[in-house]
C-alpha cells in the first residue's frame, strides 16, 4: 500500500522575484496611460492621435506577453467567459451607474470639484470619436490595470489583496491626471468593483463590458438628448 500523498502548492515567488522584463511591462501598464494624458494635454494632440498611443501601449503589452515572456493570452485575462459572466457585467455596470448617480449629489454637497459629463467624452465634437474615445477607455484600461498588472501581481505575490489593492490605488491616481477629488472619489468606488468583479471571474469580459458600458450609456445620452 502507498503512501498517502498530499497536494502541497508551492508558495508564491514574491514581488521580489519578478523577472526584469516583467517588472518594466508591469510599470508600463500602471503609469503609461496617465503619462499619455499628462503628454497629450500639454502638446495638445487630437484626441484620435490620443486613443492611438493608448491602442499602442495595450498592442507592446500584449506584444510582451506572447513575445517575450512567452505566456499565453490567458495569463492575462483573455479567457473564455461562462454565461454567468453576463451577470456580473450588468450587475458591475449598473452597480458602477449608481454609484455615480447616488455620489453626485454628497460630492456636490461637500463642495468638491467635479467634472461634469462622461469625463469630457461627452463634449467630444462628434458621436464617433466619443464612442471611440469609451470603447478604448474600457478595453485598455482593463486590459493593462485588471489584466496584466492585477495578474501579474497575483501570480508573484499569491495575495488577491495585493494585487487588487494596489492596482486599485494606483488606477485611480491614475485619474488625478486629468479628473479633479470629486470624481477621484467617485472612480475610487467604482474600480473597487471591477477589482473585486475581476478578482472573483479572471476574465477580462465582465470588466471590459461594464466599463464600455459606463461611458457609452453617458455618451448617447449627451448627443441624444
Amino acid at each position: 500500500m502507498g503512501r498517502p500523498t498530499t497536494d502541497r502548492r508551492s508558495p508564491p515567488p514574491g514581488l521580489g522575484a519578478i523577472p526584469p522584463v516583467t517588472g518594466v511591462t508591469l510599470v508600463l501598464a500602471l503609469i503609461a496611460l496617465p503619462a499619455l494624458a499628462f503628454a497629450a494635454a500639454a502638446l495638445e494632440l487630437s484626441q484620435p492621435v490620443s486613443l492611438a498611443l493608448q491602442w499602442l501601449v495595450a498592442i507592446a503589452v500584449v506584444a510582451v506577453t506572447v513575445g517575450v515572456e512567452g505566456r499565453s493570452l490567458s495569463s492575462i485575462g483573455f479567457r473564455r467567459p461562462a454565461w454567468i459572466d453576463l451577470g456580473y457585467l450588468l450587475a458591475a455596470a449598473a452597480g458602477a451607474l449608481l454609484i455615480f448617480l447616488v455620489t453626485g449629489p454628497l460630492v456636490a454637497a461637500l463642495g468638491l470639484p467635479v467634472e461634469s459629463g462622461a469625463g469630457g467624452i461627452a463634449e467630444l465634437p462628434s458621436l464617433p470619436v466619443a464612442l471611440a474615445a469609451a470603447v478604448t477607455a474600457g478595453v485598455v484600461e482593463e486590459l493593462l490595470y485588471r489584466g496584466y498588472a492585477i495578474e501579474r501581481l497575483l501570480e508573484y505575490s499569491g495575495s488577491p489583496l495585493v494585487a487588487g489593492g494596489l492596482t486599485w490605488l494606483v488606477f485611480t491616481l491614475a485619474h488625478a491626471v486629468a479628473w479633479p477629488i470629486g470624481n477621484l472619489l467617485q472612480v475610487a468606488a467604482v474600480t473597487a468593483i471591477f477589482v473585486v468583479v475581476y478578482l472573483r471571474r479572471r476574465t477580462l469580459v465582465p470588466v471590459v463590458g461594464a466599463h464600455v458600458l459606463v461611458w457609452v450609456l453617458p455618451v448617447l445620452g449627451a448627443f441624444f438628448a
